[in-house]
């Protein structure tokens, strides 16, 4: 629901630029708050961390409310409720994928993550939808209250999960930054920085840019989450047959092939064509990171790696938030997708030029 924060600053007088900024400061404070969030995980476990994420972000929802004033007289409470949105989301995204690779660790990973992560992405298609109906025929407020009561739902669901994890005592293998130098880490975060930083347009500016052609821009999310959901139910056949070595490039270069091809959309269907395109390669790029990253390292620094991953891709969708931000209101958003095209080709390029040193480090303890 919160995609359609950037309508939320137009609406209240910001431009571009803000909705740059304000998106960017989310990521650069989950980017931040990445040591404290990757080893909190480590340490009171993934349940706990969750739970703790979700009353934060249920709390900033619902300040949410307060906020009836123009974009001047509300931008300092913004950028607080910005902040922590980050840190606590941040928390959310490091503990769920966590304790999803502790339940399927092995040698279908992939496949594990990859249904795993099929219910964000029908999360990504609902929200948007459910919160453009909730604000064009209630307004704002209304999906702030529906968004704090989402979170609350989701405190309840997580008291009936059992955390798997147990702290083996092998916790001082690494702490967060010695994890980040290992040589497959890093070279993996790198590259989940530029797809951050190509998601950065989809994340703050597909919707007001399809506002701007009057094309409902749930449109957009529905079938970028239907690509990434129906890729995900193969992903596992998919990569006993090719590999995610192959896999992880394929799915950068359709995913930036569906970015760019928003430079020339302006009906529903265009959108719809481009969102399907750019879910595609979303689905299967993550699952096949996190699966290669992951599945060497022992349960305790699991938590570091994916907080590492993850704050990679946040902190491209920072700078590339920023970038976007002024680019868009100098140039317009089409600059603002090329951009986005460009950032993950080159990550693209990135990996393959990596490539060789990747399949020759499968990772340490």
């Amino acid at each position: 629901m919160f995609y359609m924060f950037p309508l939320f600053v137009l609406e209240r007088g910001g431009n571009r630029a803000d909705i740059g900024f304000l998106m960017g400061l989310t990521s650069l404070a989950a980017v931040a708050s990445r040591p404290l969030v990757s080893n909190m995980v480590d340490r009171i476990g993934r349940k706990k961390s969750m739970i703790s994420g979700c009353v934060v972000l249920a709390v900033v929802s619902l300040l949410h409310l307060a906020l009836d004033d123009t974009i001047e007289s509300v931008y300092p409470v913004l950028i607080l409720l910005r902040i922590f949105f980050g840190v606590a989301f941040a928390l959310g995204i490091v503990a769920s994928l966590t304790m999803a690779a502790d339940m399927v660790a092995g040698p279908r990973l992939n496949e594990g993550l990859g249904i795993f992560g099929i219910m964000p992405m029908v999360g990504l298609a609902l929200g948007p939808l459910l919160g453009e109906l909730i604000i064009t025929h209630v307004g704002f407020q209304a999906m702030f209250i529906g968004a704090t009561a989402i979170f609350v739902i989701c405190i309840f669901l997580l008291c009936s999960i059992r955390d798997t994890f147990q702290d083996t005592g092998t916790l001082a293998k690494g702490g967060f930054f010695r994890v980040l130098t290992f040589p497959l880490v890093w070279r993996m975060a790198l590259a989940s920085l530029f797809f951050g930083a190509a998601f950065a347009a989809h994340a703050g500016f597909v919707a007001p840019y399809a506002h701007t052609h009057d094309v409902a821009a749930s449109a957009y999310f529905g079938f970028y989450s239907a690509a990434a959901i129906l890729s995900r139910l193969f992903i596992g056949r998919i990569t006993l047959l090719v590999g995610e070595m192959f896999l992880i490039p394929a799915a950068m270069i359709t995913a930036g092939i569906g970015f760019i091809s928003l430079v020339a959309v302006s009906n529903t269907l265009g959108f719809i064509m481009a969102g399907f395109v750019a879910g595609l390669g979303h689905g299967l790029f993550f699952p096949s990171l996190m699966a290669l990253s992951i599945r060497h390292m022992v349960a305790s620094n699991r938590g570091k790696v994916a907080g590492i991953l993850t704050g990679g891709f946040d902190t491209g969708i920072f700078l590339g938030s920023l970038l976007m931000g002024q680019l868009g209101e100098f140039y317009g958003f089409k600059a603002v997708f090329v951009l986005a095209a460009a950032a993950v080709f080159i990550g693209f390029i990135g990996f393959q030029a990596m490539k060789s040193k990747i399949s020759e480090c499968p990772g340490k303890a």
